[in-house]
């Protein structure tokens, strides 16, 4: 069973921190469980020792690991129940201190903390701190004093950003985007201060100097301050000095944490998307599993699910294909710190699910660290990501489908995996069935061009992938820019299975079936291939084995789920704006009817200041921002200049589009203003 957290009383508002934990080693008893605070957790607490003192801790100064309570495991069907208590996320610190007075030389305890919040690295220095604190004075008031202090922590004026305004903020170029809603919530919070301190000063005063003194005293003291562009609490008549919250790199959102009367600065990011967890280095995972030479790093045995390209499969996409269709998927890092362990775990996920933001349920199915006592937990799960650094889930192919060597860069597949011969449970046998057998068939549909194998020139999707990757590693892209790369990716493959299914059972949830359907996949389409039917056909041919492998997972579920609700909440509907925009950045072969059939659909679609921001989240500046709609300025076709115009008046009443309009290319804004005049005359 997956451990669950007993639930919290239903009125209780959320907290920075939910737990802390303190697990130390007895040389009589082991790992043992010392404090919970506040409460208990209700998760068993052997269990919890095991993963707060990781294998090996014994021999470093220091480890971190990673592990999450409340996990869910799915049941037959692959659906995980929606409701009970939230994900947390531990960020665990061991540290062991070396003492010739006690037995066996050395002192090892660990102290973590269990959040709600998938930024858990900024609570590292604040941990550090508190356990240093706790060995000092080994009580559970230290802990006390790190939940009091973690919970104080201020994030009232940090903006709760949609799912859109994210996207915009975190391939924005201008780091000061949405720099108005922190203002405007920095501003109501000195507002609110201000208002209470002079309710405060009134009260206080109101019996002993009255009103007229207060008014005298607040005026004598804002005179002065005035002139100099400073304010005035005029609770204590401290002066304040000017703002600085301008000109700050609003993707992070800067805070402090006061502990034992250390101020910790905290920078909170806020860009983070849904399946990223942590502070992980996804370039540390492809440098280390990608290799010079592909083939020998590989097993040979052969999976349809699993190498989409045969011999030819890269090894990064043998993890990619093993992670989108649910297969138990171990991270082994034998003599490896747990927490880099942890982190391989973390960027595992962060790439089947698209750089964190395209699908959603791999953090539930995900175990940073384990070990040998969390097994029958493990196994529990039809698929999962795990690290360990016990070199024995090696020596048992039966546990895991892939396992990815840290220390080799080595990914094998399991014997077990192609041959059923090996007696497993009833459930798992049907797994194995569900994920091996159901597709033999479909493998004998692809195209090979040569006796050894070798894909034809349109199975190229895959290779087109891992060298612009790979290029963008070498040439030094930041982890923002390849986690793109790694969105797309997945994004392209997403965009084929709502067709696939639609083509195969006249049916999905996962797409419109008129627009599937489109006779003009230029305009309303769902064709990642602009205007080529049988290139789409082709692209789905290549992903036909890993599709069927994802229908049925539980992203593939979540995935329902999430179009569904986006279907609801959406602001510009009947339309795919994510394919329009596509077939402008990157089309050659669209007529002029077409491309005045976007551009028309575009301007009368995107109209409120939602939709406009809908619009610029699949226009990032990253990749080139307001461009694709500026080529319309240009066209022969005055109806088409009529169109963009109008577009770019609307994005430009947007806050974050008149920021895009401003940064856009000058020879853009020329051409915008002179149509603007030449059309209003």
């Amino acid at each position: 069973m997956a451990t669950n957290i007993a639930p919290d009383s239903g009125d209780e508002p959320e907290q920075n921190v939910e737990y802390i934990l303190l697990a130390e080693f007895d040389i009589d008893q082991g790992a043992i469980l010392k404090h919970q605070y506040p409460r208990p957790t209700g998760a068993d607490d052997s269990h919890l020792a095991e993963l707060m003192l990781p294998d090996g801790a014994h021999a470093r100064e220091s480890d971190w690991t990673m592990f999450f309570l409340n996990q869910k495991a799915p049941d037959d069907a692959g659906r995980v129940a929606e409701d009970g208590p939230p994900l947390l996320h531990v960020l665990n610190l061991v540290r062991t201190k070396h003492d010739k007075e006690v037995r066996r030389g050395a002192i090892v305890k660990a102290m973590a903390v269990c959040t709600r919040h998938r930024f858990i690295h900024i609570y590292q220095a604040i941990l550090m701190l508190a356990l240093e604190n706790y060995y000092r004075v080994p009580t559970e008031d230290t802990l006390a004093e790190l939940f009091k202090a973690a919970n104080q922590m201020d994030l009232s004026c940090m903006p709760r950003l949609s799912r859109h305004e994210t996207t915009i903020l975190r391939f924005s170029d201008d780091q000061n985007m949405f720099e108005e809603r922190f203002m405007q919530l920095e501003s109501e919070r000195r507002l609110l201060d201000n208002l209470e301190h002079d309710s405060d000063r009134l009260e206080a005063l109101h019996d002993s100097t009255g009103l007229t003194d207060l008014a005298r005293s607040t005026s004598n003291d804002l005179a002065p301050s005035a002139r100099h562009g400073t304010s005035v609490d005029t609770s204590i008549n401290r002066v304040r000095g000017p703002s600085t919250t301008r000109n700050k790199d609003r993707r992070f959102f800067d805070t402090e944490i006061v502990y034992s009367g250390v101020k910790l600065p905290i920078r909170v990011p806020m860009t983070v998307y849904p399946e990223e967890i942590g502070d992980f280095p996804l370039i540390r995972l492809l440098t280390t599993f990608a290799g010079s030479a592909p083939a020998p790093s590989v097993s040979k045995v052969a999976h349809p699910h699993l190498e989409s390209s045969g011999q030819y499969t890269h090894p990064i996409i043998l993890l990619m294909n093993g992670l989108l269709t649910q297969k138990r998927i171990i991270f082994l890092g034998h003599g490896k710190p747990a927490g880099e362990v942890a982190n391989y775990v973390l960027s595992a996920v962060a790439l089947g699910s698209g750089g964190g933001g395209v699908l959603r349920g791999f953090a539930n199915r995900a175990f940073p660290y384990t070990n040998l006592t969390n097994l029958d937990t493990l196994l529990s799960f039809s698929g999962y990501i795990a690290g360990v650094t016990n070199p024995a889930f090696e020596e048992h192919p039966e546990w895991w489908d892939l396992l990815c060597n840290i220390n080799t860069g080595r990914i094998t597949v399991s014997p077990a995996l192609a041959s059923l011969a090996t007696s497993t449970p009833a459930r798992s046998q049907a797994d194995s069935l569900r994920r091996s057998l159901d597709s033999v068939s479909l493998s004998r549909n692809r195209s090979f061009s040569s006796r050894d194998g070798k894909p034809d020139k349109w199975n190229n999707l895959d290779t087109d992938f891992i060298q612009d990757l790979m290029l963008a590693i070498e040439r030094h892209y930041g982890e923002v820019a390849i986690r793109a790369k790694v969105e797309n990716y997945v994004r392209r493959f997403m965009s084929l299975v709502p067709i696939y299914e639609y083509e195969r059972s006249g049916a999905t949830l996962l797409g419109d079936p008129a627009l599937i359907a489109s006779d003009k996949p230029g305009i309303d389409g769902y064709a990642i291939s602009p205007g080529d039917k049988e290139s789409r056909d082709n692209d789905i041919a290549f992903y036909q084995s890993r599709i069927e492998g994802f229908i049925g997972t539980q992203a593939y579920h979540n995935a329902v789920v999430d179009y569904q609700s986006m279907q609801s909440s959406c602001f510009i509907r009947g339309i795919d704006i994510s394919h329009m925009v596509y077939c402008l950045r990157h089309s050659t072969n669209l007529n002029v009817n077409e491309v005045e059939a976007i551009y028309k659909r575009l301007d009368e679609q995107v109209v409120s200041d939602n939709q406009v921001t809908e619009l610029l989240a699949s226009l990032p500046q990253s990749q080139g921002g307001l461009q694709p709609l500026a080529y319309g300025f240009y066209h022969p076709s005055t109806t088409i200049r009529l169109h963009t115009v109008r577009l770019f008046e609307k994005i430009e009443g947007n806050q974050a589009g008149a920021r895009y309009v401003r940064n856009t290319n000058f020879f853009h804004q020329c051409a915008f203003s002179n149509l603007r005049y030449a059309f209003s005359c």
